[in-house]
């Protein structure tokens, strides 16, 4: 067996920072988090034909139930080194949603870890990742190894590890993901 074919087979669980990519590696992940959700969604019988399935960004509030202006921003107040529930929505019967990257806007960020998990317990992580690596760089943005996918009807819980202490409704971190469900639930028609 080849050493260098074993990471291949490999769960993966990490974070890129955006400033190691290129324009087509973070294009080629976003396709590949859409083909992913896609796949998901007529494997769970969200509809049977993708002609029929609408992908866009992932809302806020519209779909994982946080602030209502659409607004990525953590609601608890942050106690340092306690673990944090970010969100925690049950998905609706026709979504699904795939995470990709994360970002944050704050000039002292607060959080040192995001992790996902199915349900509200955490024996079933779907990715785990530190984000300080993130911070000493020009543009505090990364993506992740793997896509972390969510189908219908399941319990996304979203936990983040404040390394500061915040105010509740005063730390922001943005997550990149996509959300596809039937045309016409958000999006009306479909693209020319």
């Amino acid at each position: 067996m080849v050493m260098s074919n074993l990471a291949d087979r490999a769960t993966k669980s990490y974070l890129i920072p955006i400033g190691d990519m290129s324009l087509t590696d973070r294009q080629a992940i976003r396709k590949d988090c859409d083909n992913q959700i896609v796949s998901a969604a007529l494997r769970a019988a969200v509809k049977d034909d993708p002609d029929l399935l609408a992908v866009r960004d992932t809302l806020p509030n519209t779909d994982l139930g946080l602030a209502a202006q659409e607004a990525w921003l953590i609601a608890g107040a942050g106690v340092v080194a306690t673990e944090l529930q970010y969100f925690n929505p049950t998905l609706a019967v026709d979504r699904c949603v795939g995470f990709f990257g994360v970002a944050t806007e704050m000039a002292t960020p607060g959080v040192s870890r995001l992790r996902f998990t199915l349900g509200a317990a955490s024996s079933q992580v779907r990715g785990t990742y530190q984000l300080e690596p993130l911070y000493t760089r020009l543009e505090a943005a990364g993506y992740f190894s793997e896509v972390v996918i969510f189908v219908r009807q399941e319990l996304v819980r979203c936990m983040v590890m404040p390394r500061v202490a915040w105010a509740a409704n005063t730390e922001r971190l943005e997550l990149y993901a996509r959300t596809v469900e039937p045309i016409g639930t958000v999006v009306s028609l479909p693209s020319a």
